[in-house]
C-alpha cells in the first residue's frame, strides 16, 4: 500500500495526536537545553600530540565465500601502524579464541594478552557475552563483543605498556566513548585502576597524557537533538562546551546505571567493591567557530574532569583539520583511512581465501569453485547495480 492509497487527512490528525501526547517530553527536554545553555563555555585551543586508534567495521572485514567465512579483526592507528591483524572462522569456538589470550599462542592477540595477563583472567572471564560464541543464534554479537574488546586492549596498551614512551604532552583518542557493555561490571573496575596507575606513572616522567572518547552519535545527543536546536544552546559564533549533568544523561537512557556510572559516582557493595562500566564523563563539544557546525559526544576521563577545558581545548586543534567530516578529530579519520579496507583490497584477500579452499579440492572441483565465484553473479545486480 502507497501513500497514495492512504487517507492523508486521517493519517495526519493520528500523526499530530501522537505528537501532542509526548508534547510535554518535548518541554522537559528544551528545558533540559536551556540549563545546558546557560552553562556552555568558550573552548581555547592548546597544542598537543593527538593519537588515536581505528578497529575497521565487521562489514568491511568479513570474507565469504558459502558456506565458508572468516572474519577479520585490524586496528590501526593514525600513524599507520598496525596494533593487531586477527583472522578467524565465523564457526570458532571460545576455547580457539582464547588463545588470542595465551602467550606463545600462535594465534596471540598481543594487546589482548597483555589485557589478561594484567588482569589474571582468561578472555572469556572478562565477558559474559563473549561467552556465546559458536552459539547458533548469538554468535554474531559474540563476535562483536570480541571486536571491542580488542579495540579495548590496544586502548589499555598504548597508556600501560611501559615499552611506549609519549611525547611530553599527549591526548590519546577512542573512537567511542569511553565505557562499554563488552566487560563484566567485577572487570571493567579493575581496567579502570590500572588505567589510572599508567596515567600517575606518564606523570611522574613529565608526561601529561590524556584520556578521551568521541562518538559520532549518542542516546543524549540523539534525545536532546531537538530541544537544543530549538533553544540554540550552541549557537556561538566560537568552539565551546558544556559538560552534561548526570540527571540529564540519565533521563536519556533506559537501561541500568552501570553505564553511567564510574567509580566517582557508584556506590560500593556489601563487599566494598563498586559495580560500573564506565570511566568517563559527557561533555557536548561544538568545536567550529559557527553556529550551525556540529555538536559531538565527548567523554573525558572521570579523573580528569578538572582539566576538561584543556584537554577539550586540545581535542579544538585536532578536530577544526578534520576533513572529510568537518570539525571531527582528524586523528580518528585517519586512523579509520589507515584501517579500512577498499574494494580491491577484498578482493585480494577473498582470492586468497579460494586458493586455501581449493587446496583440498581436485582439478575438476577447483574449476567449479572458480566458475561459482566469478561467473555465478546475480544478474539482477549486474542489471539495476552495474548498469
Amino acid at each position: 500500500m502507497t501513500l497514495a492509497n492512504i487517507d492523508l487527512g486521517e493519517l495526519r490528525s493520528k500523526i499530530l495526536a501522537a505528537y501532542r501526547a509526548d508534547d510535554p517530553m518535548l518541554d522537559r527536554f528544551r528545558g533540559y537545553a536551556r540549563r545546558l545553555r546557560a552553562e556552555v563555555k568558550p573552548l581555547r585551543t592548546y597544542a598537543v600530540n593527538a593519537v588515536s586508534f581505528v578497529s575497521a567495521d565487521g562489514g568491511d572485514n568479513r570474507l565469504r565465500l558459502d558456506p565458508a567465512g572468516v572474519e577479520l579483526v585490524r586496528v590501526v592507528d593514525s600513524r599507520g601502524n598496525q596494533c593487531v591483524l586477527d583472522a578467524f572462522p565465523g564457526t570458532i569456538t571460545l576455547e580457539e579464541l582464547e588463545q588470542r589470550a595465551v602467550g606463545g599462542s600462535q594465534s596471540v592477540v598481543t594487546p589482548l594478552e597483555r589485557l589478561c595477563r594484567d588482569l589474571g583472567k582468561s578472555l572469556g572471564e572478562l565477558s559474559y557475552l563473549i561467552r556465546s560464541v559458536g552459539q547458533p543464534g548469538k554468535s554474531k554479537g559474540a563476535l562483536r563483543c570480541y571486536r571491542d574488546m580488542v579495540e579495548w586492549a590496544v586502548f589499555y596498551d598504548m597508556v600501560a605498556n611501559p615499552a611506549l614512551q609519549w611525547a611530553s604532552d599527549t591526548i590519546l583518542i577512542r573512537d567511542g566513548l569511553l565505557r562499554t557493555k563488552s566487560f563484566t561490571r567485577e572487570v571493567f573496575p579493575r581496567i579502570d585502576h590500572n588505567l589510572r596507575e599508567a596515567v600517575a606513572a606518564h606523570t611522574k616522567r613529565n608526561v601529561s597524557l590524556s584520556l578521551v572518547g568521541v562518538a559520532k552519535q549518542s542516546a543524549v545527543l540523539g534525545r536532546l537533538a531537538v530541544a537544543l536546536e530549538l533553544e540554540g544552546t550552541f549557537y556561538r559564533p566560537f568552539p565551546c562546551y558544556v559538560r552534561v549533568p548526570e540527571d540529564i544523561e540519565k533521563e536519556c537512557y533506559n537501561f541500568d546505571r552501570t553505564w553511567l556510572d564510574t567509580y566517582e559516582t557508584s556506590e560500593p557493595g556489601d563487599d566494598g567493591q563498586r559495580l560500573y562500566q564506565s570511566l568517563g564523563h559527557l561533555f557536548l563539544a561544538k568545536f567550529g567557530d559557527r553556529s550551525l557546525d556540529p555538536v559531538w559526544p565527548v567523554d573525558v576521563a572521570e579523573w580528569q574532569v578538572k582539566d576538561a577545558e584543556r584537554v577539550l581545548g586540545q581535542l579544538t586543534v585536532d578536530a577544526q583539520q578534520g576533513f572529510p567530516i568537518p570539525d571531527y578529530p582528524m586523528t580518528i579519520q585517519r586512523a579509520h583511512d589507515f584501517a579500512k579496507l577498499s574494494g580491491l583490497e577484498v578482493a585480494v584477500l577473498e582470492d586468497m581465501l579460494l586458493e586455501g579452499m581449493s587446496e583440498s579440492l581436485s582439478s575438476d572441483e577447483r574449476d567449479r569453485l572458480l566458475r561459482i565465484k566469478y561467473l555465478s553473479r546475480s544478474l539482477a545486480r549486474l542489471r539495476y547495480g552495474e548498469g
